[in-house]
């Protein structure tokens, strides 16, 4: 196994906390057999760089490993992190990690961008100059996960709700008839799936735009997706063959509400309707650009917490007095 340079000066006890290097990890993600979610947010350093997730990001991710029992969750962080150690434990961390498929590793986003269509892009600087850093580097990590090693990429603000193991790989899901949405993006390692991915990092770089929140995300997917298809998201919804080797879900599988409509996972009063929208849903998406201050008691009547409840049950019991 190939030794990180970073690691060359830690102490034994540092060294033993700290998260592998994807790279260079001896347990590498399984190809085609992995479900990927990112956290793109700096430490602060007054945080000594401890691995910190909310109550939410915690049941997206056991709520993957609980439905995909026979697939590896993989939670990649995007710089130097580092386990709590004996004196400060984390109930939350704690129950996600007692599920044998979640694995946590970091990544160097300079080494993750070498040997990949993207790096002498990369090179040049203009991510960093983005309005929107967090963002768009969340964007372009996702693609270079999916280059790299294929499988599933999910955002950190979902609630899996069904398997998704014996879903052909290659697809996305609509937002409606004309935007793709890219929260969850699956590709093959190899075939069409790498070359989709290959021409979405092509993309990225092609029209690259540092002052726009979406541009590098679902306005992305849905140019490179209908370019490679030759067909609108209407004509691709219409006919699911219509693209052979790559599917578009209908907004029900992966959107089933529009971010207008976030509270509707919330407030009690839309409970029945939004349990009815959501009944064939492979997942729920909370909009968390939107709802992420707007938490809940734990055991409130609500579509979030129900699902919650069946779908991340030791994160819920974890998550205190609000999640």
């Amino acid at each position: 196994m190939d030794v990180d340079p970073e690691d060359l000066n830690l102490t034994e006890e540092e060294e033993s906390r700290k998260l592998e290097d994807v790279l260079f990890s001896e347990f590498m993600p399984p190809p085609a057999r992995t479900i990927f979610f990112h956290e793109t947010r700096c430490h602060s350093p007054l945080s000594q760089y401890i691995l910190n997730l909310t109550a939410r990001q915690a049941c997206a991710i056991e709520s993957a490993a609980i439905n995909n029992p026979n697939f590896q969750v993989y939670v990649l962080f995007s710089s130097s992190t580092y386990l709590p150690d004996d004196d400060h434990k984390d109930p939350m961390l704690d129950a996600i990690r007692s599920y044998k498929n979640v694995q946590f590793r970091q990544l160097n986003i300079w080494r993750y961008a070498k040997d990949t269509p993207i790096e002498d892009w990369f090179k040049k600087g203009d991510l960093l100059k983005s309005n929107f850093l967090t963002e768009h580097t969340s964007d372009l990590l996702r693609l270079l996960t999916l280059y790299r090693f294929g499988g599933i990429y999910l955002d950190l603000d979902v609630v899996v709700l069904k398997s998704l193991e014996y879903v052909p790989l290659n697809y996305v899901g609509a937002h409606d008839n004309l935007t793709l949405g890219n929260a969850v993006i699956s590709l093959e390692p190899r075939g069409v799936g790498h070359d989709i991915a290959k021409l979405l990092l092509l993309d990225y770089q092609k029209n690259y735009n540092g002052k726009v929140y979406v541009s590098n995300g679902p306005s992305l997917i849905t140019r490179v997706i209908r370019n490679y298809c030759k067909a609108t998201t209407k004509e691709l919804l219409d006919d699911p063959k219509r693209c052979q080797g790559f599917k578009v879900f209908n907004p029900n599988a992966f959107f089933p509400l529009e971010w207008p409509q976030w509270r509707h996972f919330i407030e009690p009063k839309f409970l029945n309707d939004t349990l009815a929208r959501t009944k064939d849903s492979y997942l729920i998406h909370l909009w968390n650009k939107a709802s992420f201050q707007t938490l809940f008691k734990v055991g409130s009547n609500n579509v979030y917490g129900k699902y919650a409840e069946l779908h991340c049950p030791k994160t819920y019991a974890a998550a205190g007095e609000y999640f």
